[in-house]
C-alpha cells in the first residue's frame, strides 16, 4: 500500500474511478442537503444519510471526516448558492437584479427551513465555523449588492452600514415570514425593496456624498 493511501477509502472498497468517488461525494452531500433542510441537526444519523443517498455509511466518514463535517460542507454549499443568486444577475438593472435575487433567496429559505435558521442563527447552539462561514457569506453578498446598486463592490461608510442592516432585516423578516406564514413570499420581497428604499434614502441623509442608484 502505497504512503497515503487509506484501506477504507471508495477505490479501495469498491475499485471505482476518482470520476466515480466525485459522484459518490456529490451524492452524499446532495442527499445531506435534503435532510437537513428541514431536519434539526440532532434528529439526523449517519445511518439516515447514508440511507437517503445509497451509500455505506463508511464513505461518509471516508470523505467529510464526521456528520459535523459533513454538515459544515452543506453550510457552505448552501452559503455559496445563496452568493450565486446575487452575482448571477449583473447585466440587468439594479431594481430586476435585486428581485430576482430577493425571490430566489426567499424560495431557497422556504425549502431548506431548516439550513437558513443554521446559518442565520449559527448553527447547533454557537457554531464558531458556521458563524464564520455566515460572516464571509454577508460580507460576499453585500459587496454583490453594492456592485449591483452603485456599480463599487466598497460603497461608502453610511451606504456600508445601510446595506448590512438591511441584510439583518431580510434575515429577520425571513425567518418571521417562514414561522408565521401568513404572508405571500412576493408580499415579503416587496416589503424588502419597500425597506431598502428607505435604508438608501437614510444612508443619503447621513452621507449627502455617497453613491446610489437613480
Amino acid at each position: 500500500m502505497t504512503a497515503g493511501t487509506r484501506p477504507d477509502g471508495p477505490h479501495a472498497a469498491s475499485g471505482g474511478t476518482a470520476r466515480e468517488g466525485g459522484a459518490r461525494r456529490a451524492a452524499i452531500l446532495d442527499a445531506a442537503s435534503r435532510l437537513f433542510a428541514d431536519r434539526p441537526y440532532d434528529a439526523l444519523s449517519i445511518d439516515d444519510i447514508a440511507a437517503e443517498a445509497g451509500v455505506a455509511k463508511g464513505l461518509i466518514y471516508y470523505y467529510f471526516g464526521s456528520k459535523r463535517g459533513l454538515f459544515l460542507a452543506v453550510i457552505g454549499a448552501a452559503a455559496q448558492a445563496l452568493n450565486a443568486l446575487a452575482e448571477e444577475f449583473g447585466g440587468h438593472s439594479p431594481a430586476d437584479r435585486l428581485i430576482r435575487t430577493l425571490d430566489g433567496f426567499l424560495w431557497w429559505a422556504g425549502t431548506h427551513r431548516s439550513a437558513f435558521q443554521t446559518i442565520t442563527s449559527g448553527g447547533v447552539g454557537v457554531d464558531a465555523e458556521v458563524l464564520e462561514l455566515h460572516r464571509a457569506s454577508r460580507k460576499r453578498l453585500l459587496a454583490a449588492m453594492s456592485a449591483g446598486l452603485i456599480g463599487s463592490p466598497t460603497p461608502r461608510p453610511a451606504l456600508r452600514v445601510a446595506l448590512e442592516g438591511w441584510l439583518s432585516f431580510v434575515e429577520g423578516a425571513t425567518a418571521s415570514w417562514l414561522e408565521g406564514g401568513d404572508l405571500s413570499r412576493e408580499d415579503v420581497r416587496d416589503l424588502a425593496v419597500r425597506v431598502l428604499g428607505g435604508a438608501l434614502k437614510a444612508a443619503g441623509h447621513t452621507d449627502p456624498g455617497c453613491d446610489r442608484p437613480g
